[in-house]
């Protein structure tokens, strides 16, 4: 028994329509029309990973003291944006107290040296505490034995430069006092 198969329709909404509709649909990126070149990904990465922003902050951070006075640098940095606000970090309340009644004009100043969306409004924030730093200390060198050192002098008298081999062998000796 031969089963016969028609032609699917390719009017009104059979299978064939689906067919079609699905053959039109584009696509993007990679599969439409092979790889993508990178200056165009650029602007796409820069956005999704809001390096706008970060740039437009140590852009500011930069000028600070230029847009908003030597004086009120010293104790201010800008910290961050959030929206069209920016937050400044200050040094203690005394200066958040003084800073709040000269806020219109250092929106004005600020805005004149920022590209791109303005800033409508300021907050501020007391500075973080300095991170203590660890110390980075070496330990003393502890002696090294002779039998050890002997015995690796030995292993590179094969090396036919010398200053090669002595090189090697002041390395060992610096990393053998510190080895615990």
């Amino acid at each position: 028994m031969r089963i016969r198969l028609r032609p699917a329709a390719t009017t009104g909404d059979g299978p064939g329509r689906r067919c079609e509709q699905m053959k039109k649909k584009t696509r993007t990126g990679y599969e439409q029309s092979g790889p993508t070149p990178m200056r165009e990904m650029f602007a796409d990465v820069y956005a999704a990973k809001q390096w706008g922003t970060q740039w437009r902050l140590f852009r500011l951070l930069r000028q600070w003291p230029e847009v908003v006075g030597a004086e009120v640098a010293r104790l201010t940095a800008p910290a961050f944006f959030r929206r069209e606000t920016l937050w400044i970090f200050v040094q203690d309340s005394a200066w958040m107290h003084h800073l709040q009644y000269v806020k219109t004009d250092l929106i004005a100043r600020i805005n004149r040296h920022l590209e791109g969306e303005p800033v409508t409004d300021l907050r501020w924030q007391l500075s973080p505490p300095p991170q203590p730093q660890p110390e980075h200390r070496s330990p003393d060198p502890r002696a090294i034995d002779p039998e050890r050192e002997q015995s690796f002098c030995q292993m590179t008298e094969a090396i036919a430069n010398r200053e090669s081999r002595e090189a090697l062998q002041r390395l060992w000796r610096l990393f053998a006092a510190h080895d615990e």
